[in-house]
């Protein structure tokens, strides 16, 4: 059985989120009925009302919103431009960001819809356990995310990488050096790309007896020219009391990567987004 109530705050009177023509139920997050959220989020657009719908053990955190915004021709337009989109996925992030300071969540995506509040009930009916056992995976649990990236941008640093990867390097002439790397420049890359992606990933694993979960993901690709190059991304489910001793362990990494030329760098904490059950995957 599910229900929807709203939430209690000062300067809001009660009343369940009837949608009316035009509007759409915006989906922020699901967390635990047992310890769900009793107070709004801060007021912003676009949704015009948020609320929790309940059902059985899990609470949905519901904004509604207009639905001509996000269907249709003008959503396409909507969706590539800056100006519209970066508030409402700011916004989205924030109220995710805000439920996961009074519930372990399980965060849904900017822009996931549902055209009644009943579709939403049924979605959860069918998928209660899967949420529910998530949840309390992730209790007292955050996301934080490990970048590493490198640079092979002077002559002192292909030197350094030639005497890695030629033994003969030190012996060779100036004039054979310059014509080594005009030759195998692209192979040298390579030798120093495979170093750095290994001491990442013997960093990775000395962070896992404080993590419970690794995520790797696509490190993605150098935006320009000039820029560093991404060697390794990672995702960490990190109980909040190894959050100390990793950021500890991450800025001693650091220290030591940057000696080969490898930055690393440690953000969050975030919602567990990397760890979440595909709900539309078949049984």
């Amino acid at each position: 059985m599910s229900q929807v109530e709203p939430l209690a705050t000062p300067g809001h009177g009660p009343g369940s989120p009837v949608l009316e023509s035009g509007e759409a139920v915006c989906l922020f997050a699901f967390a635990e009925r047992a310890g769900a959220l009793r107070r709004l989020p801060p007021d912003g657009a676009p949704e015009h009302r948020i609320a929790l719908h309940l059902v059985g053990s899990v609470a949905a955190l519901i904004g509604i919103v207009p639905i001509e915004e996000y269907c249709g021709v003008d959503a396409e337009r909507h969706l590539t431009d800056v100006a519209w989109l970066a508030p409402r996925v700011r916004r989205h992030a924030e109220v995710v960001e805000w439920a996961m300071r009074g519930s372990p969540v399980f965060p849904a995506p900017f822009g996931t819809l549902y055209t009644s509040v009943n579709n939403l009930g049924a979605f959860m009916r069918a998928h209660e356990a899967t949420i529910a056992d998530f949840l309390r995976e992730v209790a007292d649990k955050e996301e934080w995310e490990l970048r590493a990236s490198v640079q092979f941008d002077s002559p002192e640093i292909l030197d350094q990488l030639a005497c890695s990867a030629w033994p003969e390097w030190r012996e060779m002439s100036k004039g054979a050096r310059y014509l080594r790397l005009c030759r195998d420049r692209g192979a040298l890359l390579e030798f120093g790309r495979a170093e750095a992606a290994a001491l990442v990933s013997d960093f990775v694993a000395e962070l896992q007896p404080l993590t419970a979960a690794i995520r790797r993901h696509d490190p993605g690709r150098r935006s320009d020219s000039g820029a560093a190059e991404p060697i390794a991304r990672c995702a960490l489910l990190v109980p909040k009391s190894s959050v100390a001793p990793l950021r500890e362990c991450v800025r001693a990494m650091a220290v030591c990567a940057s000696r080969q030329h490898v930055a690393v760098a440690l953000s969050g904490p975030w919602p567990p987004f990397s760890f979440r059950p595909d709900l539309n995957a078949p049984n």
